[in-house]
């Protein structure tokens, strides 16, 4: 999108590298598994700059609100974030969960906020931004496409894995303004593959050395 890279390329510096592509869906409520919430957590589980390095692009495929599970927001956490307030080692299912005693004094500022979102909004946050994925509690799936612009000069190793059938939509849509790095596979890979990867704290959002 145009105008994301726009905003993005204002904060991170021009040509941003997307290497994180994917979605999170808030599933409705069933009998065996009752509507849950994340914990609130940091998505830069590991000790980084102090300064702006990742922008995440949200983009909400069907209208987004607290009943159906909107992403619970602690406006302002991006700007004094540090690991100490974190538990749970990087790569754990909980990784970069907020401490209970950071969580109370933050609370006591600003407590969070859970934003009802039109359908297609560009949602922007900074990496390191406090959040929490919030239960679904309507009989209807909740789908967000996430997006993770880098700054150029961060050194992240992450690629894309894409079907080389997308090339020229990606290269159309990029138009020079971002830098992909991607490895091409053919349909039959991506087809194959898709749905065996990770999810998001599997993967790494620190930087080589």
């Amino acid at each position: 999108d145009p105008v994301a890279t726009q905003i993005t390329s204002s904060v991170l510096g021009p040509r941003p590298k997307l290497t994180f592509l994917s979605a999170n869906s808030a599933m409705p409520p069933s009998p065996s598994l009752p509507p849950q919430r994340q914990p609130v957590h940091s998505d830069a589980d590991f000790a980084h700059p102090s300064h702006p390095f990742a922008l995440v692009v949200n983009v909400p495929l069907v209208a987004m609100t607290p009943a159906n599970g909107s992403t619970e927001l602690w406006l302002g956490t991006h700007a004094a974030a540090d690991a100490a307030a974190q538990e749970g080692a990087h790569g754990d299912r909980a990784s970069g969960r907020i401490r209970d005693a950071a969580l109370a004094a933050r609370r006591a500022v600003r407590p969070p906020s859970q934003p009802s979102v039109r359908k297609g909004s560009l949602v922007i946050r900074d990496l390191r931004l406090w959040h929490a994925g919030m239960p679904n509690q309507t009989p209807d799936v909740r789908v967000m496409l996430a997006m993770i612009h880098f700054a150029p000069w961060y050194r992240n190793r992450m690629r894309l894995t894409l079907a080389e059938g997308v090339r020229p939509l990606l290269d159309a849509a990029v138009d020079g303004r971002l830098e992909v790095p991607v490895d091409w596979v053919g349909r039959e890979e991506a087809l194959r593959t898709y749905l065996g990867r990770g999810f998001g704290n599997s993967y790494d959002f620190d930087q080589e050395p």
